[in-house]
């Protein structure tokens, strides 16, 4: 239990530590750990080296000693000469040893730091005696200055012949000073290091808590699963995207999205968006380095609108994000509703034309003049029937016939001449998503018309449909007289929100390029300002057998 708690008070401990303090005292501990190891590397070779020095040096100072002419001659003759004690003196004072003894072959001192003991016996004559045979060598051992360590090397006349021994050695307490001084040295640079360490932990840890906004681990892990719970919380798809297209972040209605779309592959297995993802919907914005507002695609039949915004980090560009919204049942929606204001436009004209007839009818009547009621119906008769029995020969289909009758009456209210080309040709189907397709995109080309040709003089427009059973290719050609368009706007038509009417319009194109993409149509729009335009849409449908 003791030591479950010891544990459970560590971990407490250590929670309460911020990102910046559990870095600073990580890297001082890793620095004062390394520079300790280190420190007792270095302090054994020191103590080491500090005692090859010092052999070294007494081995050197003995054989130059041991060369002297004065400590040969005095040796050779037996006599105890100051002048090798001054000299031993000398090389005291020079070389920072703390004694030189010069023995004879009967281990007698000539020479030794303290005058009174010279004369005398040599203190360890076992050590000594091992020199007399013309070797050398280093001993530690307890003299009269105490415990130390020596040298002891022969004297050799001209004749070659020994004649004495030298001796050179420094006390232990005298390297243990200069070991000391050497190991001060090196706690010096132990300690620079370690405040050089504690310098560059915290310029470290300050640099890495600002490049993390001042946030704990903590706070990053809660904000990333925040951002999560968000991010998939949103209607739109989310998907964001580097500079090397690695995908950062993709929320759940994205993936659903594509997956509706049946989009085989998003992401790659290094994690990069799939090629044809990145072509559809960040080539553009990678290129242009812009935003790329409400474009309207079509992924394998799936209607979507997309916002592309480009990342600047830094005021460099780094990737893109993009929102997409899934626009299929809305666009459905849309459809159904301009298809429904096409049939209430249609019968609106009619009803209005009709009205006005009965008006004239009832007027003559009031004035009772009822053979110029007879000749007025008969007339209206004839007309109907034979503008009713010109559409109905071309257009087989009555929901698209009727259609076209309603456009015609409109038409004439606007005081706009419109004519079905002779060479149209639409069989007859059942009411179906074609047909309310093709009444919403014709009306929309024809709405656009109208409204072109309002301000001109000549007010025409032409409609040509036809479909190719062979083909299997259904025409749709439109023609007017209106105020045309220019190049600039020619290229926005399609854009949703464009218009060249005013603001909150722009949407009847939009519509009509998506139901083309259904049935996998091209459109092609010509168009000379103040001459006219035309528009040519050919869809691929090919109807049931039976149709006539």
């Amino acid at each position: 239990m003791d030591i479950v708690k010891i544990k459970m008070n560590r971990q407490k401990w250590f929670r309460f530590l911020s990102l910046r303090s559990l870095m600073i005292l990580l890297i001082l501990l890793t620095v004062f750990f390394s520079l300790g190891a280190s420190a007792l590397l270095v302090q054994n070779y020191v103590v080491d080296r500090e005692y090859q020095v010092i052999e070294n040096k007494i081995s050197s100072i003995a054989r130059i000693v041991a060369k002297d002419d004065r400590v040969i001659g005095a040796v050779t003759n037996e006599v105890i000469d100051p002048e090798v004690q001054e000299y031993a003196n000398e090389v005291l004072a020079d070389t920072d040893v703390e004694f030189i003894v010069v023995l004879d072959n009967n281990l007698i001192r000539y020479s030794h730091p303290e005058k009174e003991v010279i004369g005398g016996k040599f203190s360890n004559i076992e050590d000594a005696s091992r020199a007399l045979d013309g070797s050398e060598h280093f001993s530690e051992h307890i003299g009269i200055l105490g415990a130390g360590r020596r040298f002891f090397t022969p004297i050799i006349n001209e004749a070659g012949e020994q004649e004495g021994i030298v001796c050179v050695g420094i006390t232990n307490e005298t390297i243990a000073i200069q070991n000391q001084a050497a190991q001060e040295k090196l706690i010096y640079g132990l300690a620079v290091g370690l405040m050089v360490g504690l310098t560059g932990s915290i310029l470290l840890a300050n640099k890495i808590k600002k490049t993390l906004l001042g946030l704990e681990p903590k706070q990053i892990a809660t904000r990333l699963k925040e951002r999560k719970i968000i991010t998939d919380a949103v209607v739109e798809g989310i998907i964001a995207i580097s500079m090397d297209k690695k995908v950062l972040l993709m929320n759940e209605n994205a993936k659903a999205i594509f997956k509706q779309a049946n989009l085989p592959e998003i992401v790659s297995m290094n994690g990069e968006v799939s090629g044809e993802l990145y072509t559809v919907l960040f080539s553009e914005c990678f290129s242009t380095k812009e935003t790329v507002s409400d474009h309207s695609l079509v992924l394998n039949h799936l209607d979507i609108v997309v916002n592309i915004s480009p990342i600047w980090i830094n005021q460099e560009f780094s990737g893109a994000v993009a929102t997409v919204r899934d626009q299929s049942e809305m666009k459905h929606l849309l459809r159904e509703l301009s298809g429904t204001e096409q049939y209430i436009d249609s019968l609106r004209a009619q009803s209005h034309n009709f009205l006005n007839q009965l008006h004239v009818i009832l007027g003559l009547i009031e004035l009772e003049k009822y053979e110029e009621v007879k000749s007025y119906i008969s007339i209206l008769n004839k007309d109907y029937h034979e503008e009713i029995g010109y559409i109905t020969e071309k257009v087989k289909s009555p929901a698209l016939a009727g259609f076209l009758l309603g456009k015609s009456s409109e038409a004439k209210e606007k005081q706009v001449l419109l004519t079905i080309d002779k060479d149209s040709y639409f069989p007859n189907i059942e009411v179906n998503s074609l047909t309310h397709h093709l009444i919403v995109a014709i009306g929309v080309l024809l709405d656009n018309a109208f409204e072109a040709v309002q301000t001109q003089k000549r007010k025409e427009i032409s409609l040509y449909l036809h479909y190719d059973k062979d083909e299997g290719i259904l025409t749709i050609k439109v023609t007017d007289t209106g105020i045309g368009m220019n190049s600039e706007e020619k290229k926005r038509i399609f854009q949703r929100g464009f218009s060249t009417k005013g603001n909150k319009r722009g949407y009847g194109l939009d519509a009509v390029q998506t139901i083309i993409r259904s049935y996998n149509g091209i459109i092609d729009v010509e168009s000379k300002e103040q001459i006219g335009s035309k528009v040519l849409i050919e869809l691929d449908y090919r109807l049931e057998e039976g149709h006539d």
